[in-house]
């Protein structure tokens, strides 16, 4: 014998909550064992978790940074005791783009779009929601309702194959060979990154849009000469001068700087010091002045990754409500 479970109109509306954060699976087990016998004991309370969607393989610290990251709480990390040096790192990317519909990697999924993408330890989202780990890597509130209202995000935790190092280069003296490096994204590794970049860049005149997830590309020859003979004077302008009079000033320096976005997704609140500009005010209204660890490496597709592991993080979203007089 089963029993029929009927949702209110209340329930229905919590049901897409829980689907929102990753705790659908958990709501159809409850739902299954009430239409069995809704008068069995229930399982044992769990405090909330979020789900682990992929996996490749699960080593015993692959497994401890999963849960950290599942357990919303588990005590945040102080900035300051972030650890740089780690075998492991994550990224947050839109579920669309990495897994299937029954949660497997896509053929093509890749850490991102551009030939290097940025990514920080996983110590930094312990403890947080998501939109604790937006504002935490640089996102402002207009950027969240812009660009990620209602999408679903996940953390890829990852490993990169024994042949991808972590550089300690922050001066731009990048060691041959420079693309098999993790490196601390300075200003110096980022020109010096942009211009090796630029070498290897093809002239696709016809090509629309921004994604490049293997090989810079520029739509002229002259644009890509310019990037290679942009001289250091210039550079030192755009360290030493903030984005907005760059961007009212205009001339060169803005327009390298613009493609230094374009290109390599150096946004405006890039601080090229190996931090985050974390956008967190406390309660007291208070500031932090340092956010995580900001690393950039190669792209690669996930499933050349030997190690990997997929956390739902959810998603924001925001609706109109009215209220009747």
């Amino acid at each position: 014998m089963t029993w029929k479970v009927i949702l209110s109109c209340q329930a229905i509306k919590d049901a897409k909550k829980l689907a929102q954060v990753g705790y659908q699976s958990s709501a159809e087990d409850l739902l299954k064992l009430l239409e069995t016998n809704p008068y069995t004991t229930p399982p044992r309370y769990e405090k909330l978790k979020r789900e682990l969607l992929y996996h490749s393989s699960l080593s015993a610290p692959l497994q401890e940074i999963v849960t950290h990251i599942q357990n919303l709480n588990h005590p945040k990390i102080p900035y300051a005791d972030l650890n740089p040096k780690t075998k492991y790192f994550v990224r947050i990317v839109p579920r669309q783009y990495t897994l299937t519909k029954d949660n497997q990697l896509q053929a093509n999924a890749i850490l991102g779009t551009k030939p290097i993408v940025f990514f920080t330890t996983p110590e930094g989202f312990y403890g947080k929601s998501l939109l604790d780990i937006y504002l935490d890597i640089s996102y402002e509130a207009e950027d969240i309702i812009r660009w990620q209202r209602d999408a679903e995000m996940v953390a890829v935790v990852f490993r990169y194959p024994e042949s991808i190092v972590l550089s300690n280069v922050t001066d731009g003296q990048l060691l041959t060979p420079w693309n098999n490096k993790v490196y601390v994204p300075t200003w110096d590794n980022v020109f010096s990154l942009f211009h090796q970049l630029a070498q290897e860049a093809t002239v696709e005149p016809d090509k629309k849009g921004e994604f490049a997830a293997e090989k810079t590309f520029f739509s002229t020859e002259s644009l890509k000469q310019f990037v290679l003979n942009f001289p250091d004077a210039g550079k030192q302008r755009i360290k030493a001068t903030d984005y907005a009079t760059l961007k009212v000033t205009g001339g060169a320096d803005w327009v390298y700087r613009e493609l230094l976005e374009r290109k390599l997704s150096i946004f405006e609140h890039f601080l090229g010091n190996g931090r985050t500009l974390n956008e967190i005010t406390t309660a007291a209204g208070i500031k932090e002045q340092t956010g995580l660890f900001e690393l950039v490496g190669p792209n690669i597709k996930l499933r050349d990754l030997p190690e990997i592991a997929i956390v739902n993080l959810g998603k924001l979203t925001m609706e109109d409500t009215y209220f009747k007089q």
